[in-house]
């Protein structure tokens, strides 16, 4: 006995008649009257009572309908379930970003999105990158904003813009007057960084000679709070221009002769089943970089 044979049972005992129920059922008369013998043969008991222009339901039949009819509701209860949550999975994406690179990229790249994709649901994670990293390799995240390079052979990328960094000193910082600056005549200022574990802390050491610069004891857990150390003359930090506010007197973000910058991508896992979409969005982010 399986499903088949119940949704052909109760074809039979609404229509009373075979040849209607083999039509609802889309199968041939034949099968359909074959099958409901075999039904009766397994269960051993008259399910219908065949006249010549009439089919008749027995009494055993009767207590065996609102089971039967219970059962497929059921089964066609988990299909709609399954089916919501395939199309929920389907219209659903998780894009990852490191802390001194989401709060001033994702709110227009959201918009951007929502814009050309509408149906599609997004979910927001904020880590730094290498626990991003670690979600995609996991499969537990479908793409990240990262900088690249990154050393993971298994991870797709498509470069989405440059990042420039900037020097921000305070507006009254013997630095201020300067239109563009040599990292070199910087040297020995008090260099604010974020703490352990975000990628910009490892690209302002690659940046800046430990052996030339003064790195600062207090570590900032996010560019916010280095941006107000600077309002207040505690030191200089390197700035990347998606954070920079043109429009805030207190601070003066200044040009690097060397012009550093660190190179944004969208990345994903290389076997994600969904790549195709993941290198439209690719596509429609890149569009228009960011200044």
């Amino acid at each position: 006995m399986n499903l088949r044979d119940l949704s052909y049972l109760v074809a039979v005992a609404e229509l009373r008649n075979f040849s209607q129920a083999a039509e609802q059922c889309a199968i041939g008369q034949p099968t359909l009257s074959t099958q409901i013998k075999k039904l009766e043969d397994y269960l051993g008991v008259d399910l219908f009572v065949r006249e010549k222009n009439s089919v008749e339901v027995t009494e055993a039949c009767q207590e065996i309908l609102p089971i039967a009819r219970r059962i497929l509701a059921d089964v066609q209860g988990i299909r709609q379930i399954a089916n919501h949550a395939s199309d929920r999975h389907r219209n659903t994406l998780s894009l990852g970003a490191f802390p001194s690179l989401a709060s001033y990229v994702l709110p227009e790249y959201v918009f951007r999105i929502k814009q050309h994709h509408p149906e599609l649901k997004l979910q927001l994670v904020e880590e730094k990158t290498n626990s991003l990293i670690d979600l995609l390799l996991g499969k537990k995240l479908d793409a990240a904003l990262l900088a690249l390079p990154l050393e993971h052979d298994c991870l797709e990328s498509r470069i989405l813009f440059e990042d420039p960094f900037t020097l921000a000193v305070a507006a009254d910082h013997p630095l201020a007057a300067l239109e563009e600056v040599d990292l070199n005549m910087a040297a020995k200022q008090n260099l604010l960084l974020l703490d352990e574990g975000h990628c910009l802390r490892d690209q302002a050491l690659k940046l800046c000679d430990p052996s030339r610069f003064v790195e600062h004891d207090f570590r900032a857990s996010s560019l916010e709070t280095l941006r107000f150390m600077v309002k207040n003359g505690v030191g200089v930090t390197l700035m990347p221009s998606v954070a920079v506010q043109p429009e805030d007197n207190d601070i003066r973000y200044i040009n690097i002769s060397q012009q550093p910058s660190r190179t944004i991508a969208l990345v994903w896992l290389r076997t994600h089943p969904r790549s195709a979409i993941l290198e439209t969005l690719a596509n429609l982010l890149a569009y228009k970089p960011l200044p």
